[in-house]
């Protein structure tokens, strides 16, 4: 099995590779030359443009058929719109990703609350900045689309409001703001089939986060499990995903982002005895959740690479 993961320089790859290097044959492309972690072989790694330009699908598709790829996992949020035209351009192309109606609802924030309370679920209040009155101060503001917590802003009053607005220079409606939550954050790891069938809820603490979570330790939290998993039955799709969410001090689960493409701490899923590949094309029995190993834990720090 030859994979090709797309954002080949973000922080997950390093570990993915060394854990799964004796399983899989793992190829990386990414838009920046640079951003490749030393520890990934040379000729493993592949540059391609940008998810927004114009050539990201054809080029995709011929390197996936140069290597002779069989499954594709888009890990940026620009590549995923256009990740179903990669599939056209190389047919036999399997693509690890939830459905393109999927994507669209959760790749816009504000879409993504109104999903959630359309199906009874428990989600913060989320309006677009003019409406920020109906959720008062102070609360969160982000762009509408979004990632790694760029734009991510607490606002403490309507002075605040304004100088995000202009400092953006987005428009109202292009800026959610959202109540501020309170409680322990978890990045929770999601593996469907391509049945849309749910195999594995890998609920991770985050410790700490800076932009990506830079400490995290996996938690077979249940409440969190339960909740992730009535989003699923409430909102199924295939393949896997995150929800970025909130555990409450009332005991409430409250999702604020679901994102629909594997995370940077994916390779904390795969430590944990997850196999989210093997899940997607159908070689995993159906029958409940998968066990995983909790209490395992995420350090990431930096290298100094001198050469």
């Amino acid at each position: 099995m030859r994979i090709l993961f797309t954002g080949g320089g973000g922080a997950t790859y390093e570990a993915v590779y060394r854990l799964w290097r004796e399983r899989y044959d793992m190829h990386f492309v990414d838009a920046n030359p640079d951003a490749f972690s030393p520890e990934l072989p040379r000729e493993r790694c592949h540059v391609g443009p940008l998810g927004n330009d114009a050539a990201f699908a054809s080029a995709t598709a011929a390197l996936c058929k140069k290597l002779k790829v069989d499954l594709l996992v888009p890990a940026v949020d620009e590549e995923l719109p256009h990740a179903k035209d990669v599939a056209r351009l190389a047919p036999g192309l399997a693509v690890m990703l939830p459905d393109s109606g999927y994507v669209a609802t959760m790749l816009d924030k504000l879409k993504t609350a109104e999903a959630l309370r359309a199906k009874q679920l428990d989600a913060p209040r989320t309006v677009t900045l003019d409406r920020v009155s109906e959720i008062g101060y102070p609360c969160f503001a982000k762009p509408r689309h979004g990632r790694g917590s760029r734009g991510a802003q607490v606002l403490r009053d309507a002075g605040a409001a304004g100088a995000y607005r202009t400092l953006s220079g987005l428009r109202d409606d292009q800026i959610v703001a959202q109540e501020l939550l309170m409680g322990q954050e978890y990045t929770v790891l999601m593996a469907a089939d391509r049945e849309a069938r749910l195999h594995a809820v890998v609920p991770v603490k985050v410790v700490v986060k800076r932009g990506i979570t830079l400490r995290a330790e996996t938690e077979a939290h249940s409440e969190v499990i339960n909740a992730c998993a009535a989003i699923h039955r409430a909102l199924p799709t295939t393949g896997c995903y995150n929800i970025q969410l909130y555990f409450a001090p009332d005991r409430r689960v409250l999702p604020f982002e679901i994102n629909p493409r594997i995370s940077t701490t994916f390779c904390l899923g795969i430590a944990a005895g997850v196999d989210p590949v093997e899940i997607f094309l159908g070689n995993a029995a159906p029958k409940g959740l998968r066990e995983f190993r909790a209490g395992l834990r995420l350090k990431r720090s930096w290298h100094n690479h001198i050469s």
